[in-house]
Formats: structure tokens, sequence, C-alpha cells
């Protein structure tokens, strides 16, 4: 069966990765299109060894090039590509772009999301895909399947991701004596309305004697950063065992906040956006959402021991006994369509 998979973010091949690599191994011909934002195609070149991976449509920063660049340029060269591919299955996340393609030839897409509150992007997805895979945190709706879990455990389950200790010699780090932190972005269309460099506003607030591994989007703003701070280049190897062995991770994008907590690791997320998703994974784990001037607070209270924290394995093995295996998932809806190229 030939599929095609959609990737526009980091995040999203994170999710993808295992499955892909477990199609190709069942004999499927898997192509994987790629959005050119920031590193995203190296990174995905480096990742997919052996996958046939194509560039197409690329974005800046600006709000122009995000719409016209990111979409109504790409869904052509998509629509085209799809056109002479004879694709037998699409998958996506958040894929309306391709979705749209597919349907245009009767091809069945299946989209992947967590991310309810953009209305609109959720509504093109329902208008475009043949079925929609969502964690349970909206009503049930038609076309909608639910599935027990967050995407991000299709890569940090215990069965797919075991942490390396050796990952911190090149940083010369001991395991939870230094804290993780990630700062984003702010230009893309879920953030524009979120102040930029937030945690820098509170950086120079965190204790000198503790050691910082920075996570930072946008390498152009490290003046505004502790000059003792370690600041990773991208692409980081293994960044989640990085943050696996951190005391605490923070971020300022909901992504990583969340992948730290189901690390096991007590993560802060303090950027601005109210989401569900985030909601079903604070009542399993130690994910907290707390405004930036409440960080550093948080912050000492942890390094003082004052916050309960949860044993990280056994956190992470209670996950993996009540939550389904994503990845999985994935493969299985997949083989659904096998030697059909019209099931919807």
């Amino acid at each position: 069966m030939k599929i095609l998979i959609d990737l526009t973010h980091p995040s999203h091949l994170n999710v993808f990765k295992n499955a892909i690599k477990i199609l190709s191994q069942q004999g499927h011909h898997v192509t994987v299109l790629v959005l050119k934002r920031g590193t995203l195609p190296e990174i995905a070149k480096k990742e997919l060894s052996g996958i046939n991976i194509i560039t197409i449509g690329k974005r800046s920063e600006s709000l122009f090039s995000i719409v016209f660049n990111g979409n109504l340029l790409r869904f052509i060269k998509i629509f085209f590509f799809v056109l002479n591919h004879k694709a037998q299955l699409g998958l996506s996340i958040g894929g309306f772009l391709l979705g749209a393609a597919l349907k245009i030839f009767g091809i069945p897409n299946l989209q992947f999301d967590d991310d309810v509150e953009r209305k609109w992007e959720m509504l093109l997805e329902k208008l475009t895909c043949s079925r929609l895979y969502l964690p349970p945190i909206v009503k049930p709706r038609e076309k909608t399947h639910f599935f027990n879990g967050p995407l991000e455990w299709a890569h940090l389950s215990p069965k797919y991701f075991s942490p390396r200790e050796k990952a911190l010699k090149d940083y010369n780090l001991k395991p939870k004596n230094y804290i993780f932190i990630r700062e984003i972005k702010t230009n893309t269309i879920n953030y524009r309305h979120q102040k930029p460099d937030i945690i820098a506003d509170f950086a120079q607030a965190i204790p000198e004697n503790l050691t910082v591994v920075l996570s930072l989007e946008d390498k152009s703003k490290k003046k505004y950063y502790p000059r003792h701070w370690i600041i990773l280049e991208e692409p980081v190897n293994d960044i989640h065992s990085l943050m696996y062995f951190s005391k605490l991770v923070i971020s300022s994008g909901d992504s990583m906040a969340r992948e730290g907590a189901l690390l096991g690791v007590p993560s802060i997320y303090c950027g601005f956006r109210q989401m569900a998703i985030n909601k079903f994974v604070e009542e399993k784990s130690m994910f907290y959402h707390l405004n930036p001037q409440q960080v550093t607070e948080f912050l000492g209270h942890v390094m003082a021991g004052v916050v309960t924290l949860l044993d990280q394995d056994i956190l992470r093995q209670k996950l993996f006994q009540e939550w389904e295996d994503v990845t999985e998932l994935i493969v299985n809806e997949s083989q659904k369509y096998k030697n059909s190229s019209a099931k919807k």
C-alpha cells in the first residue's frame, strides 16, 4: 500500500516516527512530505533513515508566509504531487491540506489531532478527513474516533523510549542535578498573541547555582539569558533523555511541557494557551500550568523538596498500563485500508 504522511512540525515527526518505521517494515511504500520549517527536513532525514522524504512548501516567520507559502501555495504543490503519486492512504496531524487533496481524488485519509481549540482548523479537518482521531477531550462527533492518551505517548511510552544517561556526558550533566528550559518563538498562528521571550523576563531570577539547559528556538535571543546557561544547538541528540534526567522542565510552549510530564518530570507550562489536552495530562501527571510570575517561586519549592513529587518510573508505568499505544493505533488503523484505495 502506498501511504503518504504529511509533517509540518517536529512534534508531528515524533508522533509518527515509530509508526512510519513499522509500516515500512511491513512492506508498505511510505512517502513522507515535510514542510521546510526551520530544521524539520534535516531532522526528518536523520530520524527516518531509508524512508522517502520529500520537502514540499516552505514558510518563514511572517504571517504572509504562513498563510500564502505554508498553506495556499503548498496545497497546490500537494495537489499535483497526489495527482502523480497515486497514493492509497494519507496520514497527518491536523493535515487538512493533504486531506483536501486526497479527498478530491477519493483517497482515504486519517487525521490525528489534540488541539481542539483551533476551531476553524478542526472544522477543515472534519470536512476533509475520512476519520479524525482525538483524545477524549471533546464530545463525540461525526467521523471521530477517540483514543485514550495524548499524541506524545506515541514516542514517549516506555515501549518506545528508554532514557540514555550517556546523553548527559556531552554537557557534563548529572542526573536530577539541572533543570531543562524551552523557550519558543511566538510568530506562529497558535502563539502570535503570546508575549515573546517570557522566560527571559524571569531568567535572571533563577538562582545562579542551578545548572540550566536551555532549548532556545530563536538563537538570536541568546543575549537575553544568563551566560552560564547551557544553550543547545539543534538538532540535539536524544533531547528527551536530557529532559528525562532533569529535575524540572519549564516551557513557554505547550508540546514540550506535556512531553516533560509524560517523562515523569514535574513540568511547568508558562504559556498563555488554555488547552483541554493540557488538563487531560495534568490529571494524570506532574503538569503545572503557571503564570510566568509564579515560576521562580514554584521552582524554589521543587528544589527545596516542598512539592511532593511522584516516583518517575512508577508514574510512567502507571500511564503505560492506563493509556493506549498510540503508535499501535496508527499502524492498526492504517492496516484497515490495505488493498483498498477508496474505502472510507
